[in-house]
């Protein structure tokens, strides 16, 4: 995994041998951390993985506060990094680090260069498995904290063949040359990607793909609000450029969007539609089992349980 500054960030299945496994079926053995070409250590599938699998969930081998300024502070960070076991100090260990941390304590750089944000984001913590995922600016999964679990779980976003590198991203920016900018600051290394190495016409398709996309998104709000009608145009826009990037991530808040909406002006398709697609967005980001995806898909059954039902009147915003 390449070195990482900390950083305060914002299908069935058939019994066929090349057919992504059921949920029930996938076993974390099955995972392997080996070197790549480019990246350092990757983790790698031996198996197909279906879309909406939670690959892993795994507990902190270590975990500390993501700032340590006062005494307080220092005392809290201290007692949280000596509960962990004899066991997981060996694998904390094994981490490598990045030359700029070279001048800190043998944990501190290793949790500067490679852990995570978990909970609320005032504590970071390091994980086996996850926290050697190297960075895709079109990732196969996401990783979240799951606060139920106490662990943080990595879902399939699309189907991953066998022999697949498991890919995130390190980064939510839209824009690719700020995204790369980005990545390089923040985490020492000039993404070389498929997205950030297609050929010049394609690049620059997707560029201008992408510029319009972080334009809906920043105008959707007030869009929303006063012309709802062009508002959930624009939202149906955004699902196209979604899908022709592969940016599931953006999915689900533009389809909650679309629900608050229809919702508050009581049309009920299109309040069941994006309710719907709400409910897959999450199921592939963050799984079927996810209280997300669970509340979206008993607000697509019922629409009027949502607490906006109504608030704005009765209009119908799309055919």
């Amino acid at each position: 995994m390449p070195s990482k500054r900390i950083r305060r960030r914002p299908a069935p299945a058939t019994s066929s041998p090349e057919a992504p496994l059921p949920i029930s079926e996938f076993k974390p053995s099955d995972l392997t951390v080996k070197d790549t070409a480019h990246k350092g250590k990757g983790v790698f599938t031996s198996i197909a993985i279906a879309q909406g699998t939670r690959i892993i969930s795994e507990e902190p081998l270590i975990t500390s506060l993501i700032e340590v300024r006062t005494e307080a502070q220092r005392a809290q960070a201290r007692e949280m990094i000596a509960r962990c076991s004899e066991d997981g100090w060996r694998k904390v260990m094994a981490f490598g680090y990045s030359p700029a941390c070279a001048n800190l304590d043998p944990v501190a750089r290793i949790m500067r260069t490679n852990s995570i944000p978990i909970a609320d984001g005032d504590r970071v913590a390091l994980f086996e498995t996850i926290c050697r995922i190297n960075h895709d600016c079109r990732p196969n999964a996401q990783y979240f904290w799951n606060k139920d679990l106490g662990k943080e779980v990595l879902n399939a976003m699309e189907d991953i063949a066998a022999g697949e590198e498991i890919t995130v991203s390190y980064s939510g920016v839209l824009d690719r040359r700020e995204r790369r900018a980005g990545l390089l600051y923040d985490f020492g290394f000039d993404c070389r990607c498929p997205s950030c190495s297609l050929p010049p016409k394609e690049l620059a398709e997707s560029d201008q793909r992408m510029t319009k996309l972080s334009e809906i998104i920043a105008a959707t709000p007030m869009l929303l609000h006063v012309n709802p009608v062009l508002g959930i145009a624009q939202i149906k826009h955004s699902f196209v450029i979604i899908e022709q990037e592969r940016l599931w991530r953006s999915a689900g808040a533009q389809a909650y969007d679309g629900l608050q909406t229809c919702s508050a002006w009581s049309d009920l398709p299109n309040a069941k539609v994006w309710a719907g697609r709400a409910a897959d967005a999450w199921s592939r980001t963050r799984g079927p089992d996810s209280e997300a995806a669970a509340n979206m898909r008993a607000l697509a059954q019922d629409p009027r349980s949502h607490r906006l039902w109504g608030s704005m009147g009765t209009r119908k915003l799309s055919s």
